[in-house]
């Protein structure tokens, strides 16, 4: 049975509709394995007294899930923890720690109505403009929870990811995290895959570099195998 994985973020318990999705998956031969998150058990209290959301204890619970780097689906609440956290500050975290994830992430609200105004319109010009950004590059779906929601969640899930080679190879680098590089880049030897794969993530020069390189060598190699098999 395939596996479908998926993580949700809010503040009350969606354990029966999850339950009701699964069900309706495995009817269709698909397997739902999910996760959820509540952000109350993420607060906690600065040195003033002021509750603050703890985003590095979230970021390393979601980074222990063996499937986050597989995700088939991101789904959060939008009204969580008023002046503490919400639904868009939760899926910026989210992104920033699997920017690979392609789909749409799913932000949902029974007011779903007012949920973009507020994104944009909170701070002064500069932070309302960083926050025009993040919502493009995160690419989220909005979704009004209403009598419709549980079956256009199961079509979210069951759509399939849009295949990306570079996404598939960090997939795997982080699935073999503890191995160890000792091929071919010498700049590389010794580290474990999961730092090769952080690398490759990044936009950086010597990313798009050891990319190039990477991609040479497979080829390189794949025309070697084509050698031998024509010598034998």
């Amino acid at each position: 049975m395939t596996q479908k994985y998926l993580i949700l973020v809010d503040e009350q318990s969606q354990n029966a509709v999850l339950q009701n999705i699964k069900t309706a998956l495995k009817d269709e031969g698909l397997e739902l394995v999910f996760n959820e998150f509540n952000p109350i058990c993420y607060q906690k209290r600065d040195d003033s007294g002021e509750i603050l959301f703890d985003a590095e204890s979230f970021k390393s619970d979601l980074l222990s899930l063996p499937y986050f780097r597989q995700l088939d689906s991101i789904v959060c609440d939008y009204n969580l923890i008023a002046d503490v956290i919400d639904g868009f500050q939760i899926i910026k975290i989210i992104k920033s720690i699997n920017p690979n994830y392609k789909k749409q992430v799913i932000l949902y609200s029974a007011q779903i109505e007012n949920v973009i105004e507020d994104i944009i319109k909170t701070g002064d010009f500069e932070k309302q403009k960083e926050n025009l950004k993040s919502l493009i590059d995160c690419n989220i779906d909005f979704r009004k929870r209403d009598n419709g929601y549980e079956q256009g969640l199961v079509k979210h899930i069951k759509k399939e990811k849009e295949f990306s080679f570079e996404d598939e190879l960090i997939k795997w680098f982080f699935l073999r995290k503890d191995d160890i590089f000792n091929y071919l880049f010498p700049k590389y030897t010794g580290k474990r895959f999961e730092e090769i794969a952080t690398c490759l993530q990044s936009k950086t020069p010597d990313s798009i570099e050891f990319k190039k390189d990477l991609v040479e060598q497979i080829i390189s190699y794949l025309s070697s195998i084509n050698g031998l098999d024509e010598t034998n």
